[in-house]
């Protein structure tokens, strides 16, 4: 609740930081890559966007993408010679089920914290495909 009249000498005096970044820290419990996935997305975004109530969805994404990233860095390494035997081709197999999984629990999140490109596209501020137009069917009087 505002307070009413003139504002003191002595209130007016106090310093406001500007400036400050109040962004929200990663846990304590994540490992460096996840720590480091977590400050890329915060400081991807303004300063007051996320807030406690993120912090354990946001976690769980970063887990997820440092595990897909490990998993996509096997199939890089994979070689494709390894396929020619019932065993290389089983682990091709598994690890690409293993990334879909992370890459699709990845997405829930995203959407879920409404990070994705298309929760952050505004609707009003969206240009259709065809433009504005004349439409194929509308002649001109030309």
């Amino acid at each position: 609740m505002a307070t009413r009249g003139r504002k003191s000498v002595a209130s007016m005096a106090v310093a406001t930081p500007v400036g400050v970044d109040n962004r929200l820290a990663p846990p304590r419990n994540l490992t460096p890559a996840q720590k480091a996935e977590w400050v890329q997305v915060v400081n991807a975004r303004p300063a007051d966007w996320f807030g406690p109530e993120h912090a354990a969805m946001l976690a769980q994404y970063c887990r997820h993408k440092v595990q897909a990233d490990l998993i996509a860095q096997q199939l890089e390494d994979f070689q494709p010679e390894w396929m020619l035997e019932d065993e290389g081709l089983k682990r091709f197999d598994k690890l690409g089920g293993m990334l879909e999984r992370e890459t699709r629990a990845m997405n829930a999140l995203l959407r879920s914290m409404r990070l994705t490109q298309q929760s952050l596209l505004r609707a009003d501020k969206a240009v259709p495909a065809g433009g504005k137009g004349r439409k194929p069917w509308q002649q001109s009087d030309d």
